[in-house]
């Protein structure tokens, strides 16, 4: 398995950092490299459907949140990535200081021969959404 992971710390505390994007649905609404987000809930089962600005989509399923521990987790069931057994967990823990590390992680077989450039778009897609939530909040 590949793992990758894209962190920032930002300076707000975590519960309202997680009132702002820790929706497993409104994940478009920071997300700079999403075009759309499609889907209902926010309990384990639900579905989001996520359309890039290139308009290849994603469909991925919420396996685990707690809101109280500000982290969820979930699945891609299907997209145009050569990847298997994808797994990602978005999480906010308190820096210590009043602030807040966002931590975007992802695990994943690849099944391309082209392993780097695999790994190189999923660590890209994280970054980028880590790095919008430091433009923003940072």
């Amino acid at each position: 398995m590949t793992r990758v992971e894209a962190t920032s710390d930002l300076p707000v505390p975590p519960d309202e950092l997680w009132g702002e994007v820790g929706s497993f649905q409104r994940i478009g609404d920071w997300h700079p490299m999403l075009a759309e987000v499609s889907g209902e809930g926010e309990s384990p089962g639900a579905r989001r459907t996520a359309t890039t600005s290139d308009g290849e989509q994603q469909v991925e399923r919420l396996t685990e949140i707690d809101p109280e521990n500000w982290f969820y987790r979930y699945e891609m069931e299907s997209g145009a990535l050569p990847v298997r057994d994808c797994f990602a967990e978005f999480r906010v823990r308190p820096d210590g200081e009043g602030g807040s590390t966002v931590q975007w992680s992802s695990e994943f077989e690849v099944v391309s021969p082209d392993y780097e450039a695999t790994r190189d778009a999923v660590r890209q897609f994280l970054a980028a959404g880590v790095r919008a939530l430091h433009e923003r909040y940072g």
